[in-house]
């Protein structure tokens, strides 16, 4: 469809064609003899025409279901055999129009040498053809064919057709043949735009409303922090993946979606003027290198585009994959394709990632011979053509397209010219790889860390993302079995980023000048900040020195480096007393840190005992749910916390 908006180049056509209620009007007898046909065994084609057959319907009338009668034709949608059987109905089609290309048929451009006349998902269906009444004639000759035997009719009205560089007479008797709407690109097509030139924000307009929509519907309910980071991984960080995958999506359009996501988590929806605690690009780290694990639209973007690299590379067997390499490729080797000149958009922005990819893609050589010698990664000097120009190359005898097995000799030594060991004396430090006769070099992907592993579209996200070093209190913060809002809490915790007055004055500088608002609402003893307010205050010394007597925190002492030795030390324990320990410590924070804003903006006060017993209920409970491995391990714990079991197992509080 490429530059269909410019009316150049050979007379083409393309027909999206719409089919009436394609899967209820499917002919019955013509399935089966489809089935036949196609050489499924009888036994196996009654059983497939009993299940498609026996259907029956009811009506519902003012809201009651009324009688039952049995069905004639159609598929049931909702089958999960329905769409394999409504493929093979359409390979039918696909066959006709094959058999009308016999004769006098023109092909769409850069469609004739692999013969493409159609393309489709289901009842999703593209029809392509040179510009001419005589090859629109045929398609329209297997149509009716196709209709009269399987009872399948396209929909006029829902069809259209798009022209390029058809002369207007022309144009109106194609119409006539085919008396569908003439329509304009972008279409959509399979849920994303279908276009001839760039990708614009306003063709991804609805993927931005979408997301809109569903923040909009969670607004209205009270969400945690925590609750709010689940949806945000579960639901929106998916919703863009299906684009993600087909084009890259447009930095404006990313940086919209990522501001309603970055809305969502500090506002809990798209309005509100709460500053974010932690910066974007450390939310969207792994939660042990100190983020969130919100991962980067732009990095999954294209690791998810990388796969059409890695297809174009492994000549995967498909018919993109063929189209690329004799209409995009002619032979040339992928990377060196220049990125220049008059080519589709979509093509254009493959080719801009592989900078990216190049240094991961790495070829373990094994016969030799499929792997190119100057522009694959296949020892640590690649690419050889980055030091050694294609001059040189054609100068010393070679091709562009030499393999490694090429440049080897019967007695297992370089070809190099002796002149090159002068001009590139890195070439002598190069060992020479046994080649093994009749077997495959295989390409893999090379990790950061120089390892090899088979190509994964989570492991180019993982190399290409940004990196920072892993924090010693990840698994404090995040653990199996913690409580997720009190996880969420001492994340900002560990990152120093909950508002108390001295960070305030860091980032409203001049605003505070009260010396009231600097001092601790718990105690008013001394000035409000993260080592004061959970250890030193007197409040909260309180809390601790009683929790900790619940759990193996005797080592810790009231202060923030303390707390800092014994996470080093036991964070990644799994050990049921130390999974306890992070439990109080993630409550402690969390109910102090409650208390605090209680007092502050409700004036609301508690006792530093209902405090305690807030945090002892809410670890308790946490208990009951837990499996532990040794009975006596359980029962010592739950003497501890006084909780009960009754006689079918049931934990409860005592």
């Amino acid at each position: 469809m490429h530059n269909y908006h410019l009316n150049r180049g050979p007379a083409r056509c393309a027909f999206k064609i719409d089919i009436q209620k394609a899967y209820d009007t499917v002919n019955w007898s013509f399935l089966e003899d489809v089935l036949s046909r196609f050489g499924f065994h009888r036994t196996m084609v009654n059983w497939i025409m009993t299940c498609v057959s026996t259907v029956s319907y009811s009506l519902c009338i003012n809201g009651s279901l009324h009688g039952y009668f049995r069905g004639k034709r159609g598929l049931r949608q909702g089958d999960p055999m329905s769409p394999y059987l409504f493929t093979l109905i359409m390979e039918v089609l696909s066959l006709l129009l094959k058999r009308a290309a016999s004769t006098s048929f023109k092909f769409h451009a850069h469609c004739a040498k692999e013969k493409i006349i159609n393309v489709s998902f289901a009842d999703d269906l593209f029809i392509f053809v040179h510009g001419d009444v005589v090859s629109v004639k045929k398609i329209k000759e297997a149509l009716e064919i196709f209709t009269n035997i399987s009872g399948l009719v396209p929909s006029p009205a829902k069809s259209t057709v798009f022209f390029c560089n058809v002369p207007h007479s022309i144009r109106q008797e194609i119409l006539d043949v085919m008396p569908f709407q003439e329509g304009v690109l972008p279409v959509r097509y399979l849920g994303v735009p279908l276009i001839s030139s760039r990708l614009l924000y306003k063709d991804c307009t609805i993927l931005i409303e979408r997301m809109e929509k569903k923040i909009v519907n969670w607004a209205t309910k009270a969400l945690s922090f925590a609750g709010r980071l689940q949806l945000i991984n579960s639901v929106l960080s998916s919703m863009h993946i299906y684009w993600a995958s087909v084009f890259i999506i447009p930095a404006r359009v990313v940086k919209e979606l990522e501001k309603r996501i970055r809305r969502f988590l500090w506002n809990a929806g798209l309005d509100g003027k709460t500053r974010a605690k932690v910066a974007w690009e450390a939310v969207c780290l792994p939660k042990t290198e100190g983020g969130l694990g919100i991962r980067s639209i732009s990095d999954v973007n294209k690791s998810l585009m990388a796969n059409h690299i890695w297809s174009i590379l492994t000549n995967r067997d498909s018919i993109w994959v063929r189209w690329i390499q004799k209409y995009k490729l002619k032979g040339r080797n992928f990377w060196e394709v220049p990125c220049r000149g008059s080519m589709t958009w979509g093509w254009r922005k493959i080719l801009s990632i592989r900078h990216i990819i190049r240094p991961h893609i790495w070829s373990s050589i094994r016969s030799g011979i499929q792997t190119n010698v100057w522009s694959d990664m296949w020892c640590s000097l690649s690419p050889i053509s980055a030091f050694i120009s294609p001059r040189a190359i054609a100068n010393a005898g070679f091709s562009l397209q030499s393999s490694v097995a090429d440049v080897i000799d019967h007695n297992g030594h370089w070809k190099w010219p002796q002149a090159w060991l002068d001009l590139y004396p890195v070439l002598i430090t190069l060992s020479v790889p046994n080649l093994v006769s009749g077997t495959v070099d295989r390409l893999e992907w090379k990790d950061l860390n120089g390892k090899l592993s088979d190509f994964q579209s989570a492991q180019v996200w993982n190399t290409i993302r940004s990196r920072e070093n892993q924090v010693m209190w990840s698994n404090m913060v995040w653990f199996a079995q913690c409580i997720p809002r009190h996880s969420f809490h001492l994340w900002l915790l560990f990152r120093n980023k909950l508002k108390t007055q001295d960070r305030l004055t860091v980032w409203e500088a001049g605003s505070l000048t009260n010396l009231n608002l600097m001092a601790c609402p718990l105690c008013y003893a001394d000035r409000e900040s993260r080592e004061h307010l959970f250890f030193r205050c007197s409040f909260a010394d309180q809390v601790w020195n009683n929790v900790k007597t619940f759990g193996q925190l005797g080592s810790v002492d009231n202060s923030w480096d303390s707390l800092l030795s014994w996470v080093d030390q036991n964070s990644s324990s799994k050990k049921a007393d130390h999974v306890i320990c992070k439990l109080l410590i993630a409550a402690s924070s969390y109910y102090i840190w409650q208390e605090r804003n209680n007092r502050i903006f409700k004036n609301q006060k508690r006792t530093v005992d209902q405090v305690i017993e807030v945090i002892k209920n809410s670890v308790r409970f946490r208990l009951m749910g837990f499996r532990f491995r040794l009975a006596s391990t359980k029962k010592r714990i739950f003497k501890l916390w006084k909780i009960e079991e009754n006689e079918d197992n049931v934990a409860r509080p005592g």
